[in-house]
Order: structure tokens, then sequence, then C-alpha cells
């Protein structure tokens, strides 16, 4: 499969990008600067490109067949990176024919299945910390869900940097009870291991370990 990674240089999007490779997939990797991805590979192209600039998507993501959104910022203040970088990406791939978006979003979005101990830290501390980037999350799942795309939104816990572990758990359209954490290499093997997996499309999964 031809895959776009945007936001490749990531710590999600590095690895996101390491396993489409190490998956037998063709990947082109996003970023505003390719010398920040320090993966060399025949199967990758590195293209300089910004999620505020619809045109510079356009053109990588024209005859894809995939676009994986793994975009993250370094600040809590006010942002329109996720909502506004999501609706340019999904105007490139309509313009470009790409059918298959999967984007990462939090699962603090939703938190009233959690016990209460946990729920009252997720809605008292995190979701006040966090509440900038919490409320653009909020409107891009909006503009994913909103879009004709066959999308996924995989939302995922407090994210470490631990190794890939065998038994991390996945949730199609439900929640997993008392989920608080996953590694990011667990994030990037269930969004390349699920690409085609149409059992997925329109729904949102929580993944966690």
């Amino acid at each position: 499969m031809e895959i776009v990674v945007v936001g490749a240089a990531g710590r999600t999007g590095r690895l996101l990008v390491e396993k489409a490779l190490e998956n037998k997939h063709s990947v082109t990797a996003l970023l505003r600067d390719p010398a920040k991805l320090p993966v060399e590979h025949e199967r990758l192209t590195k293209v300089r490109a910004d999620v505020f600039d619809v045109d510079s998507l356009t053109g990588p993501l024209t005859g894809k067949e995939a676009v994986v959104v793994a975009l993250g910022v370094t600040t809590r203040t006010t942002t329109t990176v996720f909502s506004e970088g999501v609706r340019n990406v999904i105007a490139a791939a309509r313009t470009g024919g790409v059918r298959r978006l999967v984007t990462m979003s939090s699962a603090g979005l939703e938190t009233k299945h959690l016990p209460a101990m946990q729920r009252f830290v997720a809605e008292f501390v995190v979701d006040r910390v966090y509440r900038n980037i919490h409320l653009d999350l909020g409107r891009m799942e909006d503009e994913v869900e909103a879009s004709p795309l066959d999308w996924t939104i995989v939302r995922v816990p407090m994210l470490t940097d631990g190794p890939a572990t065998p038994n991390y758990q996945a949730v199609v359209g439900g929640h997993i009870p008392k989920a608080s954490r996953i590694a990011r290499a667990n994030v990037a093997d269930y969004i390349v291991t699920h690409l085609d997996d149409a059992a997925t499309y329109g729904r949102r999964v929580e993944v966690a370990n």
C-alpha cells in the first residue's frame, strides 16, 4: 500500500513510518523539515509540507491509498493545528483521490465511563492541563466525522516511549475500562496493521496497554 504519514517527524510519526516500511508499504513522509526524520529507505520519500498550506499537501497525496495523521504540539496554548491541519488533509485527500484516513486523537475526550477516581483525575486535572489541546482535538474529530472518507479515529491515553508489547487492547466503537497509557510503538502497530480493516471505517477506536 502507498501511505502518506503527516507529522512523520514526531515521536509517534517516526514509529509509524518505520512500522509501515517494516510491513512492506511505500511511505511518503510529510514534514516541515525533512532533515528531522533520520530514516532512510528505498521505499521512503520525504516531502516538505505544511498542514496549514493545503496546496503543499495535494501533490504528495495524489494517487496514494491512505493517509495517516499523527500531528502534535509542543505547547498547551490555544491551537488549531489539529482541526485546521486535518481539514486541509481531508481537502487534499479528496482532490488527490485518497479514500482512507486515520487520525490520532485523545481518549481523554470522553471520561464518563471511567471509574470514579480515574474520572476525577481525568476531568479535573488532566483536562484542565490539556484543555486547549482537547478542544481542538474535538473540533478535529468533527471535521473527520463529517468527511466522506473511509476514516478511523484512534483515541489514545497517555503515550509512553517504551517498547512494543504483544498484549495491548483495542476496542472499536467503545471504551477500555481503566485505560491509562499505551506505548507509541503499539499505537503505530495498531494503525499500520489495520489500514485496510473495513470494520474500523467510520468508527472511533480506543487502544491501551
